[in-house]
């Protein structure tokens, strides 16, 4: 997979950050509350959600499209995919008490949905899963496969990368298309190349923390992002051992507890830069770091770019 510090990283980003701003695009924008029938194509489609769409909001592009929903699990809690184009799924808020999934006859996957989770599934391929409580905001980014290659799908696992495209791509559909034609398809070509490079993280056979216990946990995690953090408090949220705890963890997330809540300091940041005007030494401080540098360092290493950058280019016109 593509690290957040190497220059393949940085060129991906930089790609659909700062590439020329084309004329609009035509798009189709719809705000419904219901999923319409999906079109005939032909081609093998199955879907079947396992809960109730709140609200969603689509755009369509040539060879990508995206879905913005909120959505929580129903009577019926077992959802079936299957799709004739590579399917990105995203959290962006929120968490299911419980989601086992399974894609083929692959390994289950044993946890729950939680903020910055990533969802691949490889077009063809069958997707099962099981939901229970909760409530998610998340994205769905369809792509039109454009590449040789036999990417490997997975369930839950974070990957900033594909977050931040998301978010490029979630930006660019509330932003009334803005971007164009070429800003999508940057994005749509680095996504695709960075799934099929991928390689999920494999959390070994620790058994994987799940439902109420890794939705307190995450829940504690996102309300004290501001403390100092100790490891002894999130096991204590579990019920757990400190390195009982740790392997659960990973096992769920697919990284350790540090890794996770660093990227959540730093997703946090990222919003409060984009959304408000506070100083960056105030935000580094509202998220748990020490200050500016801190959060100049970390911030270099997942966007390959400064706090002020960032920040500038989402204020652009």
């Amino acid at each position: 997979m593509i690290e957040q510090g190497n220059p393949a990283f940085r060129e991906c980003y930089q790609l659909v950050t700062h590439c020329g701003r084309a004329p609009r695009t035509a798009v189709r924008d719809e705000f419904t509350r219901r999923t319409p029938a999906a079109p005939d194509t032909g081609r093998v489609e199955v879907r079947r959600n396992g809960g109730h769409l709140l609200a969603v909001r689509r755009r369509q592009w040539d060879g990508v499209s995206l879905e913005l929903a909120r959505w929580r699990p129903g009577s019926d809690p077992e959802a079936l995919l299957q799709l004739p184009d590579h399917l990105v799924f995203v959290t962006f808020s929120g968490r299911t008490e419980r989601t086992e999934a399974a894609i083929g006859d692959g390994p289950r996957y044993r946890g729950a949905d939680f903020p910055g989770a990533v969802t691949f599934l490889p077009a063809g391929q069958r997707r099962r899963a099981w939901h229970a409580g909760g409530r998610i905001e998340y994205g769905a980014i369809r792509l039109a496969p454009r590449f040789d290659g036999e990417p490997v799908g997975f369930t839950n696992q974070p990957d900033p990368l594909v977050w931040q495209l998301a978010l490029a791509l979630r930006d660019e559909a509330r932003g009334g298309g803005a971007g164009g034609a070429l800003f999508v398809d940057s994005v749509a070509t680095a996504l695709g190349l960075h799934l099929l490079r991928r390689r999920p993280e494999r959390a070994g056979r620790a058994t994987a923390l799940a439902g109420a216990r890794l939705g307190r946990v995450i829940g504690f995690i996102d309300e004290h992002l501001a403390d100092d953090l100790r490891l002894a408090a999130l096991a204590a949220q579990a019920g757990l051992g400190v390195d009982r705890f740790g392997r659960a963890f990973k096992a769920a997330t697919g990284v350790p507890p540090h890794r996770y809540v660093t990227r959540r300091r730093v997703e946090r940041a990222a919003e409060l830069l984009a959304r408000t005007d506070l100083p960056i030494a105030e935000i580094a401080h509202r998220v748990g770091l020490s200050g500016q540098s801190h959060l100049t360092t970390l911030f270099r290493r997942a966007f390959g770019d400064t706090p002020h950058a960032y920040r500038l280019d989402r204020r652009l016109p």
